[in-house]
């Protein structure tokens, strides 16, 4: 699927608290990404200052303003819930003859409330804000493109989880060439342990039952991979994840395969990982292995 978002460009995030913005502006490269709250926390050593945030705001729009005198694309994180303030960002975009690109987010209110309520307190807004923040943004939504974006796009439009992957496969790659970031590595738990840091914040779980393999799902808009994480190994050192795939004999499945690094899953996704490691839960396909741990 081809990129509805040119380069350069500005990309104006507009989403509630909570609504997955920043796990969608980790997509694109680091330096492309002006984060309000990473602002806040360098003139007041708090991200979740509030009364810092007009000094945020001036220093986010002087990096904007020096990125795009060079011809460079700024993701801009932060709600813009406001008309006046989209306005600033499409007007800066234009004078320097870079089109402006709005990106809605899509979550649900109750997801966005989710996960406002799982922050650490000084990054959590009250309730009614994120309710206050999602009605706003449905309100302007329809009249977008009046606001003279030259495009309106939403976050499950942007097929972005596979740069999340290659990127994460990249630092991997980076990271073995240094021994010393081993032992930092082997500490971090689960996802995180397994895929790096960027791929796990875009993991959650999202089935927790007593007696079951927990299930998880990397997801980026509407792009996901869905996980399991499997403990029938008498050594727990053989613990890990397996993702979903079609089952290759043409049932619904599910279908599973073993993945152990960012490298795993970038196969998975490109449908390029060996066919005799799938194994498939309704038509019994490569059930030996797990008859025999569970034996």
């Amino acid at each position: 699927m081809t990129d509805p978002i040119p380069e350069p460009s500005v990309i104006v995030l507009i989403g509630a608290s909570g609504s997955g913005k920043s796990t969608l502006a980790r997509t694109w490269p680091a330096d492309y990404r002006l984060e309000l709250d990473f602002y806040r926390s360098l003139v007041s050593g708090d991200a979740g200052d509030q009364e810092a945030t007009e000094d945020a705001v001036f220093l986010l729009h002087t990096v904007l303003e020096a990125r795009l005198a060079r011809g460079l694309t700024c993701v801009v994180d932060a709600t813009n819930t406001r008309a006046d303030v989209r306005r600033h960002l499409v007007d800066a975009a234009h004078a320097y003859d870079l089109p402006a690109v709005a990106v809605v987010m899509t979550s649900p209110l109750d997801d966005c409330l989710a996960r406002n309520a799982r922050r650490p307190a000084n990054r959590r807004v009250p309730d009614s804000v994120v309710r206050r923040q999602y009605a706003q943004i449905a309100a302007a939504r329809p009249a977008l493109r009046n606001e003279d974006f030259d495009h309106v796009v939403t976050d499950d439009m942007l097929m972005r989880l596979r740069l999340l992957l290659q990127r994460s496969v990249d630092r991997i790659h980076a990271d073995h060439q240094d021994d010393g970031d081993h032992t930092e590595r082997v500490r971090r738990v689960l996802a995180r342990r397994f895929f790096g840091e960027d791929l796990a914040n875009a993991f959650h779980w999202t089935q927790l039952r007593p007696d079951h393999d927990p299930l998880g799902a990397l997801t980026v808009g509407g792009d996901e991979i869905t996980l399991a994480y499997r403990t029938w190994f008498p050594d727990p050192l053989d613990w890990g994840f397996e993702a979903q795939v079609p089952c290759l004999g043409g049932c619904p499945g599910p279908a599973w395969v073993a993945v152990r690094t960012p490298m795993d899953l970038l196969a998975v996704y490109d449908d390029d990982f060996p066919e005799d490691a799938v194994r498939c839960d309704r038509c019994g396909a490569d059930t030996d292995t797990q008859e025999a741990v569970s034996a």
